[in-house]
């Protein structure tokens, strides 16, 4: 099983759902008219790092069998990672 998250078969399904992410988001901010200026696209590019700075946390810690460091990682980062998603957010409706 852990074969697979090393694979190339992995990063390649990975990005491919990224990119949807990305063109899903520049679509959805397109049909509400909400502009979307080369600053707004930084933030968001910066949070999606920090959501997956987390999640490769998490991960590592748990595949180094370290519980503790994993829980206390996962709420404090998960914690900074949603409260700046919700400013990110509210600064993109932001018309």
């Amino acid at each position: 099983m852990h074969a697979f998250f090393t694979s190339g078969l992995f990063w390649f399904i990975e990005g491919i759902l990224a990119c949807w992410v990305a063109i899903g988001l520049k679509s959805w901010m397109a049909d509400r008219g909400i502009p979307m200026p080369f600053w707004k696209g930084i933030l968001v590019a910066a949070w999606f790092l920090g959501l997956g700075v987390t999640v490769a946390f998490v991960g590592t810690c748990l595949g180094e069998n370290e519980l503790h460091a994993a829980t206390q990682g996962g709420m404090i980062f998960g914690t900074i990672v949603i409260i700046t998603g919700v400013a990110v957010w509210r600064l993109l409706l932001i018309g």
